[in-house]
């Protein structure tokens, strides 16, 4: 009966110690979006630099089902799908809370991502997003 107590509490150990790596691997930092930023598979980028932070989209957009949150950044932006968009925001921001991300780029354009792997974040619509490098805070 020992042994079988002592593998189970083992074993919840165990899992909690996982759990809890889990949830640091999944942390947000605001540093994640420096350097390389984050990229969709419509070649959507959104970076933080020094001078602010930066998005930038392509001509493809349109050809998805699901618009990213740089869509509807686009839109408010009044941006049509036949052009290409860069812009810098100097007085956006980034918070972070467990896993999510808020990004304010202006008083009317509000962003909100999830860390859902080591360097993935997706946004409500469920678009995912990478990176190519690791933060420093990780």
């Amino acid at each position: 009966m020992k042994k079988l107590m002592l593998m189970f509490f083992s074993v919840l150990l165990l899992v909690a110690c996982t759990d809890s790596s889990k949830n640091d691997e999944l942390k947000a930092y605001v540093s994640d979006f420096e350097n390389s930023g984050f990229i969709n598979r419509a070649g959507q980028i959104i970076v933080l630099s020094e001078e602010g932070i930066m998005i930038d989209s392509h001509v493809l957009r349109g050809k998805s089902n699901k618009k990213s949150n740089i869509d509807k950044v686009l839109e408010k932006e009044n941006i049509p799908l036949t052009q290409q968009f860069n812009k810098v925001y100097k007085d956006a921001t980034i918070k972070t809370d467990g896993s999510k991300y808020y990004v304010t780029l202006d008083e009317n354009i509000k962003l909100e991502f999830e860390k859902v792997g080591l360097r993935i974040i997706e946004d409500p619509e469920g678009v995912e997003y990478y990176t190519k490098e690791y933060s420093e805070e990780n």
